[in-house]
């Protein structure tokens, strides 16, 4: 079972129809119109609770289960950072049939436990400024975690058909939900950082942590918000810079917010005045089950994942 992103997508008896993503201390089912509707890209529920232990997952999970119809439903299972480590390589100098096995052999080199314990897949870096990569991105993760979580859904009463990590989710919500052919920054905000991912289209270029979450960013004093976009604009800009000098492909032109807090209404302005290119909050749903959402919000993560499937 050496490749796993997609790996359960020829199990195919009825349509997929949620998205899942689950953390250490989280669990998020979404549930998007179905195939036909007018918006068939948008979600109707979005579920999101803490939670304290497997059982507990198991339990909360069997209730929306039930609450939605979804019994034997196809679902997409995203996998956050956390779970998994997304290294970029040199593509080693075999045969394409042997490359994920050689790609896989060689984490050794990069992993901290036993790569007979991991379970990885492959997608090629995009072009460079200098022509074609022979780079590779190798996603992996532990055999136990995602054994683990397949089983989790099995005994939910779902069939797990797809899974997907946070970057190509990230991507997906890009190509298919913001639909444009411009270069996207697209900025998932933490309680202690944000991720911003670099995409285009079908392309996912790169991700960086920025060391302001919503802890910090969440402020109505406005001689704070101005140092705070300053700093905030500067990693953007560091970001976008590398991604200009590394691939010299078409710059960045718009940045898009995931963020449902509802406090982070001035930023998009700001960061426009500061780095002028284009920011504004990708429109979401808030939590169909409860008032204040819980941080960080897997809700995007598993909303690209499961847009990834309805595309098809």
């Amino acid at each position: 079972m050496l490749s796993w992103i997609n790996s359960l997508r020829n199990v195919k008896q009825t349509p997929d129809r949620a998205g899942l993503c689950i953390s250490r201390d989280s669990l998020c089912l979404v549930q998007a119109n179905p195939a036909g509707h007018p918006d068939a890209f948008s979600l109707t529920h979005s579920l999101q609770e803490v939670t304290q232990s497997p059982e507990q997952v198991l339990e909360i999970l069997k209730n929306w289960v039930n609450e939605l119809g979804l019994q034997h439903a196809g679902v997409i299972l995203t996998l956050e950072q956390e779970a998994f480590e997304l290294i970029q390589m040199d593509k080693p100098d075999v045969p394409d049939t042997d490359l994920k096995a050689a790609t896989h052999w060689k984490l050794q080199e990069y992993l901290e436990y036993p790569v007979t314990d991991a379970i990885s897949d492959i997608f090629e870096v995009p072009e460079g400024r200098h022509g074609h990569s022979n780079q590779l991105f190798v996603a992996v993760t532990r055999r136990s975690l995602l054994e683990k979580r397949v089983k989790l859904i099995r005994d939910a009463g779902l069939r797990p058909t797809y899974i997907d990590i946070a970057q190509l989710a990230m991507r997906n919500l890009v190509e298919q939900r913001l639909q444009t052919n411009d270069t996207l920054g697209i900025v998932h905000f933490h309680p202690n950082d944000s991720r911003l991912y670099i995409c285009r289209n079908d392309q996912f270029y790169i991700t960086r942590v920025i060391n302001l979450g919503l802890n910090s960013l969440i402020t109505d004093d406005e001689m704070q918000q101005l140092q705070l976009v300053d700093q905030f604009s500067l990693e953007v800009q560091r970001t976008m810079d590398y991604y200009d000098s590394h691939f010299g492909q078409s710059p960045v032109r718009q940045l898009h917010f995931l963020d449902r807090s509802g406090q982070l209404n001035w930023l998009p302005d700001a960061v426009t005045n500061m780095l002028g290119i284009k920011a504004a909050r990708v429109d979401m749903p808030q939590n169909t089950n409860q008032q204040n959402l819980i941080q960080p919000d897997l809700a995007p993560l598993a909303w690209g994942g499961l847009i990834g499937r309805l595309s098809q």
